[in-house]
């Protein structure tokens, strides 16, 4: 979540108006996260999330995340439900912009990661997982292995060897090394199906320790499921200083276990999708701490974080013989 695009109150109040879902009492900017302009409008009937989706988000795309919410709803699950207007479409256009209101989730995201916290995002995952086995729609993940090419030449191309050199020596050759190696070893075999792909501590709502709510699906797409879970681990099984943190890891694969149990090959490969999912994040803050754009409202994330936790999962990685498990 971000702010690219700047409203008033008088647009809003326009806006507002399309729905059946009160007046305006007051609105405020959200300001965290990369991706989209958000921002918290409270009316007469309650309180909504308004999204303007921006140049990232194509507008073919919209649907998928507004039907898979949808879904996910209807079988119970905790995440914003979108809001139909007077004539009961969801998406609409404000500033020229795609966008969709979603109701308001309460709770607040954790600072402070207990393991019983990953139980439960685990047991969240699987049971995300688990209601979505029957969603039939598919979304490509372009940040998956297929993209990360493109991220790679981008990066080369954008960021001077000076900002390079200051975080990692050899950095974009240590890079390109890890994805050669996602290219032989890559487990396309394993199941796919819908994932969020971005289950970070700032998209999981809590409230009284316990899950209120899951948030923020559009990076959400069609992916294998382990690679889901590779993500949240990165997210959730580390300290705030990037040290590994086993219980937390043991503490959400149980949980994940709870609602989806992992095979024997979804085991075997978690590890290089750990490794993988940290080279993804890497490479796309990597990009956007060069590249965000001055005017944005929000403040890009450091990609040390992830050059640690990817060295971490490579040295893992380097231990296991998967050519044995090639298919």
């Amino acid at each position: 979540m971000a702010v690219y695009t700047n409203l008033n109150e008088h647009q809003i109040r326009a806006f507002l108006k399309l729905y059946d879902i009160g007046y305006l009492i007051s609105f405020s900017e959200i300001t965290e996260g990369i991706e989209n302009s958000n921002f918290y409008v409270k009316t007469s009937k309650g309180n909504f999330i308004l999204t303007i989706f921006e140049k990232r988000v194509s507008i073919k795309d919209i649907p998928f995340f507004i039907k898979i919410m949808v879904h996910l709803n209807n079988k119970g699950y905790y995440c914003p439900k979108p809001i139909c207007d007077k004539n009961n479409n969801f998406l609409q256009e404000l500033r020229g912009k795609p966008a969709i209101i979603v109701n308001f989730l309460d709770g607040k995201s954790k600072k402070n990661i207990t393991i019983e916290d990953c139980y439960q995002v685990g047991s969240s995952i699987g049971l995300m997982h688990f209601y979505s086995h029957d969603f039939k729609l598919e979304r490509s993940n372009s940040l998956s292995i297929e993209g990360w090419e493109t991220l790679i030449k981008n990066c080369y191309k954008t960021i001077p060897i000076s900002v390079l050199d200051k975080l990692q020596p050899n950095l974009m050759k240590d890079i390109q090394n890890s994805f050669d190696f996602f290219l032989k070893f890559w487990p396309h075999y394993l199941p796919k199906g819908f994932i969020h792909g971005d289950l970070f501590p700032d998209n999981v709502f809590f409230v009284n320790n316990k899950i209120s709510g899951v948030i923020d699906f559009y990076f959400s797409c069609t992916d294998i499921l382990t690679y889901d879970l590779a993500i949240a681990i990165n997210a959730w099984c580390f300290d705030k200083k990037n040290n590994f943190k086993d219980k937390n890891y043991k503490s959400l694969l149980r949980g994940y276990n709870s609602k989806r149990r992992l095979s024997d090959d979804e085991k075997f490969f978690l590890p290089l999708l750990c490794q993988a999912a940290a080279l993804r994040f890497l490479l796309t803050r990597l990009f956007d701490w060069v590249n965000t754009p001055n005017e944005a409202n929000v403040v890009p994330k450091n990609p040390e974080e992830y050059i640690i936790k990817h060295k971490y999962f490579k040295k893992l990685v380097g231990k296991i013989n998967y050519t044995d498990n090639l298919k």
